[in-house]
């Protein structure tokens, strides 16, 4: 086992790859709709239901509150968003500053920056760049043309037609989070939610569904406050929608389905293929980043197997499932990245470290802490040797044009 802290003075930082997913946004325009609507109108409910247990300062944070967002900003980033990834860049300089030199001589071959063709994960590159380099030079840092209509490397799904249309189109593909929604603990939830506003009639799940949005979004936007529409939920009810949600992601993006994650085997070769160079003396890139969603962010992990539980998340072992490594808020927020380093040390020679939302994270089944080059390609030359995106996903047949209107998230 090797020991990173007692190591990390005597290591050369060579290269840093990292895959971002894109800072808080604004929702869908189906979101925008639910937000400016359905929940002005529970709002007006709330504030005047005679029966309210709601105490009168929540009533109050509630009264007060107001939202302004229009459909024309939809899914676009979020101006906390922008904080966000400025905050990231400014960590990795400070970790990093022999890689991300804040100098006049900056050199756009030394750096690749890649997104996906959206605004949001453009302007979280932006972002970065702002943070990563001084003002003067991010305004040089060059950003690779995003390639149209879908990134075949950092969103290589919306191209996979196999798991288009067995996973993403496909109900009975996301079984158990259907079924998860009608049981009784969601039930429980509307009940409880629907007595404290003092109801006479329990909350429908679509009005369920449009508090628990607007709590996540104006909890996101305003991160230094609590969002009154948070308030709404006990703690155990916020722990039944959070599995809700774990389990749509877990059964259409995660381990529930293996062609969601096996075509990720295209990153961990890109991975393997720049450190490849550099262990050979090959010049090449300090940091490569790509801008992306969570749905590769997510496909990812579940290809790494670093947040994979030993049993599936189902709608039966909810109770069972508490300490489960699968939790999207944990895993899969705005700006969640995953990266690896690769290390000159010594005698040690090169060795590779995986983080993961910027916390070092152990490679399975390379122990704790940075993995031996040697063994990091032992472990995924299999996965790389074989990684065949068309034996995975099937030919393009014109789903690829379909998925175009399909959103990595609902909301």
């Amino acid at each position: 086992m090797l020991d990173f802290r007692a190591l990390e003075s005597e290591c050369d930082n060579l290269q840093y790859w990292s895959i971002i997913r894109h800072g808080t946004r604004y929702p869908s325009k189906k979101a925008i709709r639910l937000i400016n609507n359905d929940a002005e109108v529970l709002k007006d409910r709330i504030i005047n239901s005679p029966d309210t247990k709601l105490c009168p300062k929540d009533i109050e944070l509630l009264r007060d509150w107001s939202i302004e967002v229009d459909e024309s900003q939809a899914k676009d980033l979020h101006r906390e968003g922008e904080e966000e990834l400025i905050y990231m860049g400014e960590r990795l300089f400070s970790r990093f500053p022999e890689l991300f030199h804040q100098h006049s001589d900056y050199d756009h071959q030394n750096y690749l920056f890649r997104s996906t063709n959206t605004q949001r994960t453009v302007e979280t590159f932006k972002s970065l760049a702002l943070g990563l380099f001084s003002r003067p030079i991010a305004k040089k840092v060059k950003l690779e043309e995003p390639i149209t209509p879908h990134d075949p490397l950092i969103r290589f799904y919306k191209l996979c037609s196999k798991w288009i249309t067995s996973v993403k189109k496909n109900d009975t593909a996301k079984h158990e989070y259907f079924k998860f929604a009608e049981s009784q603990y969601v039930t429980q939830v509307r009940e409880n939610i629907s007595t404290l506003l003092g109801f006479d009639e329990v909350i429908t799940h679509e009005e369920l569904e449009a508090i628990y949005l607007t709590c996540n979004f104006d909890q996101a936007w305003k991160p230094r406050q609590a969002s009154p529409w948070c308030a709404l939920f006990s703690d155990d009810g916020l722990e039944v929608m959070e599995y809700l949600e774990d389990l749509e992601y877990y059964w259409v993006d995660g381990p529930g389905h293996s062609v969601s994650y096996q075509p990720a085997c295209l990153l961990i070769r890109d991975v393997y293929n720049n450190f490849l160079n550099v262990t050979k003396g090959g010049r090449e890139e300090k940091g490569i980043f790509y801008f992306t969603h969570s749905g590769t962010i997510l496909k990812f992990l579940a290809f790494l197997q670093t947040h994979t539980d030993a049993e599936h998340l189902t709608s039966d072992n909810f109770p069972a499932m508490s300490d489960r490594k699968w939790r999207t808020s944990k895993i899969g927020p705005f700006a969640a990245n995953i990266s690896f380093l690769l290390q000159k040390c010594g005698e040690l020679g090169h060795l590779v470290c995986l983080y993961v939302n910027e916390k070092l994270t152990a490679i399975p089944k390379c122990g704790d802490g940075c993995c031996p080059w040697e063994t990091f390609v032992s472990i995924y030359m299999d996965h790389i040797t074989s990684c065949d995106f068309e034996e995975f996903c099937g030919s393009d047949d014109g789903s690829r044009q379909s998925e175009t209107a399909v959103p990595d998230d609902r909301f």
